[in-house]
C-alpha cells in the first residue's frame, strides 16, 4: 500500500487506538508480506478455523475477539490518552496501522502467543471456557500474570527507554501468514517478559556482548565461569532479577527488539478451581495464598502470580484458560468420597462439596463425603470456614481438621485419617466397596497419608504389607486413589 498523508481525523483515531495499543497487543496485516496467492482475506478466514469449538458453541478465536471488544468498551472510557496528536510522528508506524485499521486489517489481542488464552474477569459467562471451568470436573485454571505497571515504568525510566516505542514480537507470538504482531515496549515488559524473575547463567552469556565498557563486559562474562560460581550463587540467594542486572551494568546497549531474546516470557501458573460452575454459573473461583520468602540480606520477596491474583479486584482482567487436572469426581454420585486437602490443596474439594450440594438440591442421591484438612493454625488457615461448617451442618460433609500448631500436641492429616479407619476400610478397602480417595497438596505429607491407608488395610482387613500395597496399586489404576502434589 503506498504511503499517504494522514487525514484530518487521523490524530483522534491514533489517540484512541494508541491508548488501546498500550493496553493490549496490536496485531496487524502487513500488506508488504502478502499471504500465499495474495489472498490475505482467505488466509485470515482459514486461520480462524484452526480453533476448536467448545461446549458453549463459541470457538476460542471468537471468544478472544469478543472479550477484547468487551475489554475496550469496559476500560477504554477510563484511559488517559498517552499518545498525543503532536506525538504521532514519533510513534511512527503505529499511527499508520491505527489510522487505517480497515485497510491494514488491524486488530487487538491480549496475548496472541497463548493460543487458548481468553481475557476474563473471573466472570467467565459467555466465554469459550464457561463450561470448561468446573472444579469438580477435573479442571484447573492457567493464569498469565502481569508485572506491576509502576515497577515497569520505573525500570523504563531508569534505562532511558521510550515506553511508546513499537517493537515486533513475532518471535514470541508467531503470526499467521501475511500478519505481524506489534506491541509497545511498555507492554512488552508488562505483559510478556518475566523482567523481575531470576536469571540463569545462560542469560549472562547472552548479555555480556551488549556491554560497551570492557570492564563490565569482562565482569558479566566472568560470572558464567566456574570459579565465579560462589558469587553467582550469592546473587541468586539475594534474588537478583533480570531488571537488576540490566540496571547494574550501565554501559549495556541493547536494541529494543533484542530484549525478547534475553528475557523469557511470563509463564502460566496453574491453580485448582475451587468452585463448581453448576453451583456458581458463570463464575470461576480460585484459592490463592500469596507466596513469600526472605532473600539473603533480609528482603522479603513475593511470587509474581500469587501477588497478581492477591491484588486483583472485581472488574479487573487477566488472560487465562482452562487446564485439565486429575481431580475429577466419580461419575457415580452416590459413592463415598474421602478428600485430603493440605493447605491450598483444599481448593478442588470445595468444588467437590459445592457440586454435590447442587446435585442434592436437584433431588439426586449423593454419597457421604469426608474431608481431612491439614494446616498449622486454624484461625489463619481454615479457608472457607463458615461454608464448610454450614456444609457439615447440612450433612453434606464430615470435616476432620488437623492443626499442627494450635496445641502442644502436633496433629497431622494422617492422624485424622487413622481416626476414620472403619469408614475407610468399609468404603475404600473392603471387597465390593466403591469409594474414592483424593489428595491434593504438598508432596511430603502424601507419603504419610499413603502409609496411613496401608496401615488401615492391614489392621482392619488383615492384609499383609504386600497385599495392602497391591490394593493401593489397584485403586490407583482405576482412579479410586488420586493424588495431585506440588
Amino acid at each position: 500500500m503506498p504511503h499517504r498523508a494522514l487525514p484530518d481525523w487521523a490524530p483522534t483515531a491514533a489517540v484512541v487506538g494508541g491508548t488501546a495499543a498500550l493496553i493490549l497487543t496490536l496485531k496487524y496485516l502487513d500488506t508488504k508480506k502478502p499471504a500465499k496467492g495474495g489472498e490475505a482475506k482467505k488466509a485470515v478466514k482459514a486461520a480462524s478455523g484452526k480453533h476448536e469449538s467448545h461446549e458453549a458453541g463459541i470457538s476460542v478465536k471468537e471468544s478472544q475477539e469478543h472479550q477484547v471488544e468487551k475489554y475496550i468498551k469496559d476500560v477504554g472510557a477510563k484511559w488517559e490518552a498517552k499518545v498525543k496528536a503532536e506525538d504521532i510522528n514519533k510513534v511512527g508506524d503505529l499511527s499508520k496501522y491505527l489510522a487505517f485499521q480497515g485497510e491494514y486489517k488491524t486488530s487487538f489481542a491480549a496475548r496472541p502467543d497463548v493460543g487458548e488464552g481468553v481475557l476474563v474477569k473471573f466472570d467467565i459467562a459467555g466465554t469459550s471456557i464457561e463450561h470448561l471451568c468446573n472444579g469438580a470436573h477435573g479442571t484447573a485454571l492457567s493464569v498469565y500474570s502481569t508485572n506491576g505497571v509502576d515497577k515497569v515504568q520505573e525500570f523504563l525510566k531508569a534505562m532511558k527507554l521510550d515506553p511508546h516505542a513499537v517493537v515486533p514480537i513475532d518471535e514470541i507470538a508467531p503470526p499467521e501468514d501475511g500478519m505481524t504482531v506489534l506491541t509497545t515496549l511498555e507492554k512488552l515488559f508488562t505483559q510478556y517478559l518475566d523482567l523481575f524473575g531470576k536469571p540463569t547463567r545462560e542469560f549472562l552469556k547472552k548479555l555480556f556482548p551488549y556491554a560497551v565498557d570492557i570492564q563490565e563486559k569482562v565482569a558479566i562474562a566472568e560470572l558464567t565461569l566456574e570459579r565465579k560460581m560462589e558469587e553467582f550463587q550469592d546473587r541468586q540467594a539475594r534474588a537478583l532479577t533480570y531488571a537488576d542486572y540490566f540496571l547494574e551494568f550501565a554501559s549495556l546497549k541493547i536494541p529494543v527488539d533484542k530484549y525478547v531474546e534475553l528475557v523469557p516470557t511470563i509463564k502460566q501458573r496453574v491453580y485448582s478451581i475451587c468452585s463448581s460452575s453448576d453451583y456458581r454459573p458463570g463464575k470461576c473461583q480460585l484459592l490463592v495464598v500469596r507466596e513469600d520468602w526472605q532473600a539473603k540480606g533480609g528482603d522479603t520477596k513475593f511470587g509474581l502470580c500469587s501477588s497478581f491474583l492477591t491484588f486483583v479486584r472485581s472488574g479487573q482482567w487477566c488472560v487465562a484458560h482452562s487446564t485439565h487436572s486429575v481431580m475429577h469426581m466419580p461419575e457415580d454420585k452416590s459413592v463415598p468420597v474421602f478428600m485430603a486437602g493440605l493447605g491450598t490443596g483444599l481448593a478442588p474439594f470445595r468444588a467437590f462439596v459445592e457440586q454435590r450440594r447442587h446435585e442434592k438440591s436437584k433431588g439426586i442421591n449423593v454419597g457421604p463425603m469426608t474431608l481431612f484438612f491439614g494446616g498449622r493454625y486454624s484461625k489463619a488457615e481454615y479457608y472457607y470456614r463458615d461454608e464448610f461448617e454450614l456444609f457439615e451442618k447440612e450433612g453434606l460433609v464430615k470435616c476432620c481438621n488437623a492443626w499442627s500448631r494450635d496445641t502442644s500436641k502436633k496433629v497431622y492429616v494422617q492422624h485424622k485419617i487413622m481416626e476414620e479407619a472403619d469408614a475407610i476400610w468399609r468404603d475404600l478397602g473392603m471387597e465390593g466397596s466403591k469409594g474414592a480417595f483424593f489428595l491434593c497438596g504438598s508432596k511430603q505429607p502424601e507419603k504419610d497419608v499413603f502409609a496411613a491407608i496401608l496401615t488401615i488395610f492391614q489392621s482392619k482387613g488383615g492384609m499383609t504389607e504386600a497385599q495392602s500395597k497391591a490394593k493401593m496399586d489397584q485403586l490407583q489404576s482405576v482412579g479410586r486413589y488420586v493424588t495431585e502434589v506440588y
